[in-house]
Parts: structure tokens; C-alpha cells; sequence
């Protein structure tokens, strides 16, 4: 371990320390990882930043390049976090707070703790690797996995090993798959006008009520239909078609002239999403046309399941159980899958349900049975 690569904790509290919610820059926090590792024997630092700018990927590598076996392992974070909430916080998000063996603070959970601790592994595993280790830690995760798109138009698949770690919060189990989310919105133009006079103008608001209605029926289709893969994801064994959000209007006098609808689909794996997008396309052909559209805003594909993974069995040996159920959310190993080929599962300190809220924490035990675990994984499949 050099020196410029401080403790686990230490690294929590600095990168929770740092705002890096989706919507702005995390260039500081790139920044600080680098300064982290630069000093680190055999390491090779690279940036793939996007279209602004102030957004970056980080990506360490260490070991040899990759040959064609594409073996070696990828251990992939991401460095985002969702918006910190008005309500509900009773402390500073951005200063780590211990109480009761828990650690509270914005991205304790999902997935700054796990950054800390794969950063930290790395760190002492590469100077000794005999085999390709990448290190990524990507940007906009919680909003469609922008970053690791931007890395697969950059990168070649070749030059990258086929098999990734991701470090959700999984409580420590093994998660072999998970669903993926399709993001659209419903954009509906009109002509503005006083309401004293409404044949003047043309209401924005009223086909986004229909297709709302419409959408709801879509959404019963899907909850009676399942799908594949249904049996592993019990709590809801089918696409989750979710109306999200609906904006509009200026003034209660004035006829709005503009309006959208954001939906949601959760898609499960083994489901095409191009055909989900069609099925919902159809389903509102009657509404569709000059004044209301349909755009895709993001998606983050499905993870399939890959029972021939080294990585999965060298977890097994090392005693880590297997959920065995998917996963309900969307990460980064479905579109490194998607765009680079690389089969991926996740496996990562503290709970999902934890992540995403006021007072966000995660179990000190749970951090430190990590911090021990991971660079025994790391020996075992690069050293």
C-alpha cells in the first residue's frame, strides 16, 4: 500500500464529502481518485469525459493488457448519487456520521462505501497482478448509466476483460441478474390562450390525460402477462409500467400551450426493449401525431445471468451465498453487457432499501467484512 492511498474510512468521508449528484459536476471527485492511485506501481490512469465536459469516467488499469482469452477481472462503481432530499435528514448528507455501528450520510450505501473499498483493493492488488485488473468508476449511473455508454463509444471490448464485478448493495450476496428501466417522455404541444375564450386556444394537458388513462391499461396487460425470468424477481414477476411524472400549465386562466408525461418501464431480463417501446408506441397510436410524441430519454438494459462465470465461482469458494432472486433495479452490468460484452453479477456491502433516502446508511460490519473480502477475491483472480 503507498501512502498516497489513505484508509477505507478515510476515503468514505472524502468522497462522501464531495456533492456528486447526477445533475453536476464529479470532476472533484475524479480528481481526488486519481491523486489516490497516480503513485500506485503499475497503474495507468485514463479519463473518458462527457459531451461538457465536466463529467468524467475514471478508469485504472494495472496488470497486462488483455489478450484474446479476454480473462482478468473489471470492478465497476459508480461515483453518482441521487439528490439529497429537503425533508428527513437529521444531520449533514455530505459529513459521514457514525451512531449505533451504523454510518449515515449521502452515498454511504449506494455506492461510496463500495468505491472506497474497491479503490482501496486495487490499490493493493495491483503492483502484483499477472493478469489484466480494471478498475472503472463511472458517472450518471442513477440516471441511465450515461457514463458507461460513453466509455463503450470509446472503448473497444476487445481491450477490456469479459467478466466485471459491480458493487451494488447486494447484503453481501451474490446477485446473478437484474432488471432494467426504460425512461420516456410524452411530449405534448398546444396553443395558449385565456380560458374566457377557450376556442382560441388548444389544451396541452387533456391527450396526456388520455394517454395516462391508456398507459394504465398497458401496465394491467403487463402485470397479468409476467414475462421471462418472472420466477426470480417474486415481489413483481412482470414489467413494472410506472405514469411517473406530469407537468404543465402556467395559471388557472390560461388554456397550456405545453405538457409531459415521464414513464417508466422496468423491464425483465430477456425482454427486447425495442419491442417494449413498440408495444407502448402502439398502444397510444390513436393519440400519437404532429402535437404529442414520444421520446426515449434513457435505458438501462436488463443483466442476464451467466452461470460460467470465474468470478462466480471463485465467490462461491470464498463461502459468498447466492440470492436467489434477481435483482428489482437497474445498474452498469447491463449495459456493459449490452455495449461491451462483458458478463457481469453484483455483490456489494449494505442494502438497497437503504439507499436512496433521508439518513442513507450502511452497517460498519457490513464495511469491514467487505473491505477483508474483496482483495481476497482480487489474489485469487489476478495475482
Amino acid at each position: 500500500m503507498t501512502l498516497s492511498c489513505p484508509p477505507v474510512r478515510e476515503m468514505l468521508e472524502a468522497l462522501v464529502g464531495i456533492d456528486t449528484t447526477s445533475s453536476g459536476s464529479n470532476l472533484a471527485a475524479v480528481d481526488l481518485v486519481e491523486c489516490w492511485l497516480e503513485s500506485v506501481p503499475g497503474v495507468r490512469l485514463q479519463r473518458i469525459y462527457d459531451a461538457s465536459g465536466q463529467k468524467a469516467n475514471l478508469i485504472a488499469w494495472a496488470g497486462p493488457e488483455v489478450d484474446a482469452t479476454r480473462d482478468g477481472l473489471i470492478v465497476s462503481g459508480h461515483l453518482d448519487c441521487v439528490p439529497v432530499e429537503a425533508h428527513g435528514w437529521t444531520s449533514d448528507p455530505f459529513v459521514v456520521r457514525e451512531q449505533s455501528g451504523r454510518l449515515y450520510g449521502r452515498g454511504v450505501c449506494d455506492m461510496k462505501g463500495f468505491d472506497a473499498i474497491a479503490i482501496n483493493a486495487f490499490a493493493q492488488v495491483a503492483p502484483r497482478a499477472t493478469r489484466p485488473l480494471v478498475l472503472m468508476l463511472s458517472y450518471d449511473e442513477e440516471v441511465g448509466s450515461h457514463g458507461i455508454a460513453r466509455m463503450a463509444e470509446q472503448l473497444e471490448p476487445s481491450v477490456l476483460p469479459q467478466e466485471a464485478l459491480i458493487g451494488e448493495p447486494t447484503s453481501g450476496q451474490m446477485v446473478t441478474l437484474h432488471k432494467g428501466h426504460l425512461r420516456f417522455t410524452l411530449n405534448s404541444l398546444g396553443k395558449n390562450a385565456h380560458t374566457a375564450f377557450p376556442q382560441d386556444g388548444l389544451n396541452a394537458i387533456e391527450p396526456l390525460a388520455e394517454a395516462a388513462v391508456l398507459l394504465a391499461n398497458l401496465r394491467r396487460m403487463f402485470e397479468q402477462e409476467g414475462g421471462p425470468n418472472a420466477d426470480r424477481f417474486p415481489e413483481a414477476p412482470f414489467l413494472v409500467l410506472t405514469v411517473a411524472t406530469i407537468e404543465g400549465g402556467s395559471a388557472i386562466n390560461v388554456v397550456p400551450d405545453t405538457a409531459r408525461l415521464g414513464v417508466g418501464v422496468r423491464l425483465l431480463p430477456g425482454i427486447d426493449p425495442e419491442e417494449v417501446e413498440c408495444r407502448v408506441r402502439e398502444h397510444l397510436a390513436t393519440l400519437l401525431g404532429e402535437n404529442l410524441w414520444m421520446t426515449r430519454d434513457a435505458l438501462s438494459p436488463p443483466m442476464p445471468e451467466h452461470s460460467d462465470m470465474h468470478l462466480r465461482m471463485a465467490l462461491q469458494q470464498m463461502g459468498v451465498s447466492l440470492a436467489t432472486h434477481g435483482a428489482p433495479f437497474g445498474t452498469d452490468g447491463g449495459m456493459l453487457f449490452q455495449k461491451l460484452g462483458v458478463k457481469s453479477l453484483l455483490w456489494g456491502p449494505g442494502s438497497i432499501q437503504n439507499a436512496h433516502q433521508p439518513d442513507e446508511w450502511i452497517e460498519l460490519r457490513a464495511l469491514a467484512h467487505m473491505e477483508c473480502e474483496l482483495p481476497q477475491l482480487l489474489g485469487r483472480l489476478v495475482v
